[in-house]
């Protein structure tokens, strides 16, 4: 049996997975940063609004807005960002699963046809042929077949053996 290996192919379809995703979750990190800093910058100015006078609650209501328009932008961007992974993963994924499918069906076809040529050998051989050639060696060489007999009754025997634990 051979073992399983990754090909080149798909090791560096993984790197670059890897790598975009990194990328994108790097991007989407800082604009979720900006977006609460954002928003801890609206929470302290209309924390300073809310004691001062109206005047002043108007002007810190509208920095309010503004730093809340910056982080609505900021977690669109996050969005954005992490819609461009789902989309460069899904590429990805199925760029190697079509590799895999065709290397799975160029194995299948493989071991079809190595199928067929065992069955083609052992239909060509003859049992008879195989009995009377063996009855023939044994008349021949009755020591080495009594010796061979032993020592596969001796290795069968072994192998089945009961083995305590």
């Amino acid at each position: 049996m051979t073992t399983a290996k990754r090909t080149p192919g798909v090791d560096e379809k993984i790197d670059q997975l890897e790598e975009s995703a990194n990328e994108v979750l790097e991007g989407a990190k800082e604009s979720i940063a900006e977006a609460e800093g954002s928003m801890e910058k609206a929470k302290e100015v209309l924390g300073e609004g809310v004691g001062t006078l109206r005047s002043r609650s108007a002007e810190a209501y509208s920095k309010a807005r503004a730093y809340l328009a910056d982080a609505r932008a900021a977690l669109e961007s996050a969005r954005e960002r992490t819609g461009e992974l789902y989309g460069r993963s899904r590429e990805v994924a199925e760029e190697a699963y079509e590799k895999a499918k065709e290397q799975f069906d160029k194995l299948a076809s493989e071991v079809k046809k190595g199928y067929a040529k065992v069955k083609a050998k052992v239909q060509e051989v003859d049992v008879k042929e195989v009995r009377d050639d063996v009855v023939d060696y044994v008349r021949r060489n009755p020591g080495k077949s009594i010796l061979i007999a032993l020592g596969v009754g001796f290795a069968v025997g072994y192998l089945v053996r009961r083995r305590e634990p």
